[in-house]
């Protein structure tokens, strides 16, 4: 509320959180996330400094040249070179589609992830349809557990798919009618 006044009301049972600065291309900070150290909810509170602006994380150092990883998380992000997070939002990027491969987190019970993740099948983007084996909720959850950043790399190159190829492997990974 100092920041910007009146942005929340209850500051009843507020506990510390991890600030995460959220800066555009041009390295302005435009918004902050605070996340929860535990269980708390809301996990994420998070104040945008400017509206006009989507909630992306990562702006200031991504090359929109090369290939683009999106990932939902700004943590997840932080593991593969060229990520953004999408922080939460529908991200959409006006570029060739060939060129970005959607990372969601690996809920395949979770409608609106499912949802969101037929758009982008939709739309031609590249998507990640995480295996079976791999039971972790996303790319942190999976170096906590102990595995590498190339072995994280390796298995997205290896789950990433587009368009009918796409398409099937969602059908059959989802565990919830959409």
């Amino acid at each position: 509320n100092k920041v910007k006044p009146d942005t929340f009301k209850n500051f009843k049972g507020e506990h510390p959180r991890l600030i995460i600065p959220f800066y555009d291309t041009t390295g302005n900070l435009f918004a902050f996330q605070g996340r929860a150290f535990g269980n708390e909810q809301p996990k994420y509170l998070t104040i945008k400094l400017d509206e006009t602006k989507q909630k992306v994380y990562g702006l200031e150092r991504v090359n929109f040249q090369k290939h683009i990883y999106i990932t939902e998380g700004p943590f997840d992000s932080l593991f593969l070179d060229n990520c953004l997070a999408a922080a939460g939002a529908d991200l959409t990027l006006k570029t060739n589609p060939e060129n970005i491969t959607y990372i969601f987190d690996n809920e395949p019970r979770n409608k609106e992830i499912v949802k969101r993740m037929y758009k982008v099948i939709e739309n031609n983007y590249n998507i990640v349809i995480w295996p079976d084996n791999i039971k972790l909720k996303d790319i942190n959850d999976l170096i906590i557990s102990g595995k590498t950043i190339p072995e994280v790399q390796s298995i997205i190159s290896t789950n990433t798919h587009n368009k009918l190829s796409a398409l099937t492997k969602l059908n059959s990974w989802k565990k919830c009618n959409v």
